[in-house]
């Protein structure tokens, strides 16, 4: 089993994927293999995911489990 990297990089790593698809097609709906990224992360970082349904769904999303990180100490 591989160890999974620092919840702080993985957190960057993903909001730069998700940023990237919001800016080239904001109203998408986000990859099935993102939402499962989205759902493992929050998992390790101890946060309860929030649905999203477009792209910026998930930016919005991907802000709010920052803040929620920087909050508990973690991020």
């Amino acid at each position: 089993m591989t160890q999974r990297p620092d919840p702080r990089a993985e957190l960057r790593a993903f909001a730069a994927v998700v940023l990237e698809m919001a800016r080239v097609d904001p109203e998408r709906r986000p990859p099935q293999e993102l939402l499962r990224w989205q759902r493992d992360l929050a998992g390790v970082l101890e946060l309860i995911p929030e649905p999203v349904r477009t792209n910026r769904d998930l930016v919005a999303e991907t802000v709010r489990m920052h803040r929620l990180t920087r909050l508990q100490g973690v991020a």
